[in-house]
C-alpha cells in the first residue's frame, strides 16, 4: 500500500507540475503577446505624434499665417482704394496696385497649403474676386476714381466673414489634430501601464515558482550537505518536491549517499582486516624469528666447532664447505635481523619520537666510517670524508646509525677494488637542514629500476647478475627510519658510474635557532 501511495503522490506531482508549466507558459505566451500589443501600440501612438507634428507645421501653422494675412492685406487694399476714391492721390493707387498684387499671392499659397482641405476657400475667392470687380477699374491694375462704396463695403464685409469662418475651421482642424494626439496618448500610455502590470505578474509568479521548485529544494540540498558534513553521512535529500532537475539532482545524490556508505562501510572493514593482518603478520614474523634464529643459532655454533676441530681433524676440502655453510648462516641471520627490525618500525610509527634526542650528526658518520673500515679494505675500496664541525639534529642514534652503515655499506659493496666512496655533510637545499651524501664508483643502477628500489625485496638485476649478496631489504629500512626523522631520501645513478645517495634530516631546534 505505501509503495502505491508514494507512486500516486509521484504522479500527482508530475501532473501537478504538468499544469503549473502550462499555466506558466501560457503565462509566458499572454506576456509575450501584450509586448506585441504594446509595441505595435508605441509605435502607432510615435506614427500619431508624427503626423500631428507634420500636419501642424505644413498645414496648420501655414494655414493660420496664411488667413491672417489674407485679412491683413484685404484690409490694405480696402483702405487703399477708399483713400483713393476720396482723395484722388496716386499714393493710395500704388498702394492698392501693391495690395491686389499681394492678394493674388497670399490667395495661391493659401490655396496650395490647403490642398481642397477647407471648401470654404472657393467661397472666398468668389467674395473676393467680386470685391475686386467692384473696386478696380476695368482692364487695369489701377482702382476705380469713382467707387460704390455701399456695393464694396458689403462685399469686403462678406469676404471677411469667409476669411473669419475659415480661421475658426483651420482652428478646429488643430484642436482636432490635438484631441486625436491626446487620445493616442492616452492609448498608447494605458497600453504600457497595462504591458507593464502584466509583466510584473508573470515575473512575480515566475519568480515564486522559481522559489518554490528551485531555491527551497536546493536550500534542503545545501542543508543535507551540511549535515553529512558535520557528522550524519546517511543523510539524505527530500524527492518529494521541486523542479524535475532538482528532483533528479536530489535522487543522484541520495543514490551516491547510499554507495559512499556501502563504500564507507566496506572501508572500515577493509581497515579492521588489514589491522588484523597486520597483527597476524608482526606475530608471524616474531615467531618464525624466534623459531629460525634457534636452529640458526645451533647451526652456526656447530659450524665453529667442526672448524675448530673439536670433533676431530677436518680436511681443507670440509673447510671450503663448513665456511660455505658459516656464510648462507650469516646470511639467513643478517635477513632475520632486517625482518625484525621492519617489524619494529611499523610497530613503533607512533611512538618512534619518543627516543629522539639531540645527537651530532657528523659523529653518528665518523662512527659508521670506522666501523666499515674492515669490510672498505678488504674489498680494496677507499671511504673518505672529513667532518670538523657538529651537525646537530633530533633522533634516535642507533637507527640513524644503521641507515647510515647501509647506505655507506652498499656502497662499499657494490664498489669493485680500486674505487672510491666519499661522504659529505651539507646544508640541505631548503636551507633548513642537513643532507648526508654518500657517492661512489660503483657499478650503478639500471635507470628503469632506480624507482622500485624502495620495494622490500628488491634488488638490482646487474648485482643480482653478479651474485652479490643482500636481502633487498637495506633501502627500505633507510627509507623507513628518515622518515621517521622527518627526513626525505633521494637516489641517482648512472649504470657503469655510479651512485649518490642522500638523507635530508631537519637540524634540531638549537641548531635552527643558531644559524644566520
Amino acid at each position: 500500500m505505501s509503495s502505491r501511495a508514494a507512486r500516486a503522490r509521484a504522479v500527482v506531482g508530475r501532473a501537478g507540475n504538468r499544469r503549473v508549466h502550462a499555466i506558466l507558459q501560457r503565462l509566458v505566451i499572454l506576456w509575450l503577446v501584450a509586448l506585441l500589443i504594446t509595441g505595435a501600440t508605441a509605435a502607432w501612438g510615435l506614427a500619431t505624434v508624427r503626423e500631428h507634428v507634420e500636419t501642424t507645421r505644413s498645414t496648420i501653422t501655414p494655414l493660420v499665417d496664411a488667413t491672417h494675412e489674407m485679412q491683413e492685406t484685404l484690409l490694405r487694399a480696402q483702405t487703399a482704394v477708399r483713400g483713393y476714391a476720396v482723395s484722388q492721390d496716386v499714393v493710395f493707387a500704388q498702394e492698392y496696385v501693391r495690395a491686389t498684387s499681394d492678394l493674388g499671392d497670399v490667395r495661391q499659397r493659401l490655396e496650395t497649403v490647403a490642398a481642397g482641405r477647407l471648401p470654404q476657400i472657393q467661397r472666398m475667392n468668389q467674395v473676393v474676386d467680386r470685391w475686386l470687380h467692384l473696386t478696380r477699374r476695368p482692364d487695369s491694375t489701377s482702382p476705380r476714381s469713382v467707387l460704390d462704396l455701399r456695393r464694396s463695403g458689403a462685399a469686403m464685409n462678406e469676404a471677411l466673414a469667409v476669411l473669419r469662418g475659415l480661421s475658426d475651421d483651420v482652428v478646429q482642424m488643430r484642436e482636432e489634430s490635438r484631441s486625436a494626439l491626446r487620445r493616442s496618448m492616452s492609448v498608447a500610455n494605458l497600453a504600457l501601464m497595462t504591458a507593464a502590470l502584466l509583466s510584473t505578474m508573470v515575473i512575480l509568479f515566475a519568480l515564486r515558482r522559481v522559489d518554490r521548485l528551485l531555491a527551497v529544494p536546493l536550500l534542503e540540498l545545501e542543508s543535507t550537505v551540511a549535515r553529512q558534513r558535520d557528522g550524519e553521512p546517511d543523510a539524505l535529500a527530500d524527492t518529494s518536491r521541486g523542479a524535475l532537475e532538482v528532483v533528479n539532482l536530489a535522487k543522484t545524490f541520495n543514490a551516491f549517499t547510499r554507495e559512499a556508505c556501502v563504500v564507507a562501510q566496506q572501508r572500515e572493514r577493509t581497515v579492521a582486516q588489514l589491522h588484523e593482518l597486520n597483527r597476524q603478520k608482526s606475530m608471524f614474523v616474531s615467531t618464525t624469528n624466534h623459531e629460525l634464529r634457534t636452529p640458526l643459532t645451533s647451526i652456526s655454533g656447530y659450524v665453529e666447532m667442526l672448524q675448530d676441530g673439536d670433533y676431530g681433524q677436518i680436511t681443507p676440502e670440509q673447510d671450503r664447505v663448513l665456511e660455505v655453510v658459516q656464510r648462507n648462516t650469516r646470511r639467513l641471520q643478517l635477513l632475520i635481523e632486517d625482518l625484525l627490525l621492519i617489524n619494529r618500525l611499523d610497530q613503533e610509527q607512533d611512538e618512534h619520537a619518543k627516543n629522539h634526542r639531540e645527537l651530532d650528526l657528523a659523529e653518528c658518520v665518523s662512527r659508521v666510517m670506522t666501523n666499515l673500515v674492515p669490510q672498505a679494505t678488504n674489498g680494496q675500496v677507499s671511504v673518505t670524508g672529513e667532518f670538523t664541525e657538529p651537525w646537530l639534529v633530533l633522533g634516535d642514534r642507533d637507527r640513524l646509525e644503521r641507515a647510515i652503515t647501509n647506505v655507506v655499506g652498499n656502497a662499499v659493496k657494490f664498489t669493485p677494488p680500486g674505487g672510491t666512496v666519499t661522504l659529505s655533510l651539507t646544508p640541505a637545499a631548503s636551507g633548513h637542514g642537513v643532507r648526508f651524501s654518500c657517492e661512489d664508483t660503483g657499478m650503478g643502477i639500471p635507470a628503469n629500476e632506480i624507482d622500485s628500489l624502495f620495494t622490500s625485496f628488491t634488488r638490482a638485476s646487474n648485482a643480482a647478475a653478479q651474485q652479490i649478496p643482500g636481502t633487498g631489504l637495506g633501502l627500505v629500512i633507510v627509507r623507513t627510519i628518515v622518515e621517521q626523522h622527518g627526513g626525505t631520501v633521494g637516489l641517482s645513478s648512472v649504470e657503469g658510474e655510479g651512485t649518490t645517495v642522500t638523507l635530508d634530516l631537519p637540524l634540531a631546534p638549537s641548531a635552527e635557532a643558531a644559524t644566520p
